[in-house]
């Protein structure tokens, strides 16, 4: 499966790439309706390059390939960030992305896994929400660091929140929209449950959902002497 997957990345990327060229106008001005026809093939080519993203994250995690390198992570720094590249999606939607919580929140982790668990529930968040807030919260539970992600979106029945970490599980409103593997949230969890963390969703029918991620707190004195 991951063979292949990358087998099918190589032309996607040439296709992408063309259509960037294509939407520089360097060899030439587009029609308003060319321009348009371009987006659709740039936005459907990126969506395509998001299930084999998926789909390879998944193997590798099937197959025990997939490592982590733990290092001291900022989570607000990273929540930064990940607010930062997400806000561009909400488009006009009357919907505020912002950050609350702790500053100097550090947790034993692999920061490029943080950041994709964090931008998977933040695009989630983003995505279902039609007017409101999704906040990013940083702070501290216990022995764990923590980052949850609230939003004012439609919410998540109960049974839907029992399978919803499920690999190729999917809400009411994914399935309707035929978007997406049903992936992103079974990668999530077992990105967390790697770490020795834990992950949970609350959520009410027209009230919003948070989605909670506990990762273990970098302890100076600790985590140094395992280094060295």
């Amino acid at each position: 499966l991951a063979a292949v997957s990358h087998e099918l990345r190589t032309p996607l990327n040439a296709i992408l790439g063309f259509a960037d060229i294509l939407m520089t106008e360097v060899d030439g001005p587009l029609s308003t309706e060319a321009c348009e026809e371009v987006e659709q093939i740039r936005g459907s080519g990126k969506h395509l390059l998001d299930l084999i993203n998926d789909i390879l994250e998944f193997s590798a995690l099937e197959s025990g390939q997939l490592k982590l390198t733990r290092s001291r992570v900022d989570l607000a720094a990273v929540a930064w960030e990940v607010v930062r590249e997400a806000a561009g999606i909400v488009g006009a939607r009357p919907v505020l992305v912002r950050i609350e919580g702790e500053a100097g929140v550090f947790a034993r982790a692999d920061q490029r896994r943080v950041r994709q668990v964090l931008t998977n529930l933040v695009g989630n968040a983003i995505k279902f929400t039609q007017r409101g807030e999704v906040v990013v919260d940083v702070g501290r539970d216990g022995r764990y660091a923590r980052v949850s992600v609230r939003d004012t979106g439609p919410g998540i029945s109960p049974q839907e929140r029992a399978v919803i970490f499920e690999e190729y599980k999917q809400t009411k409103e994914e399935r309707a929209r035929r978007r997406g593997t049903g992936l992103g949230l079974a990668i999530a969890r077992r990105l967390v449950l790697m770490h020795g963390g834990k992950i949970d969703v609350e959520s009410e029918v027209g009230l919003g959902s948070t989605f909670k991620v506990l990762l273990p707190v970098w302890d100076d004195a600790r985590d140094r002497e395992k280094k060295a």
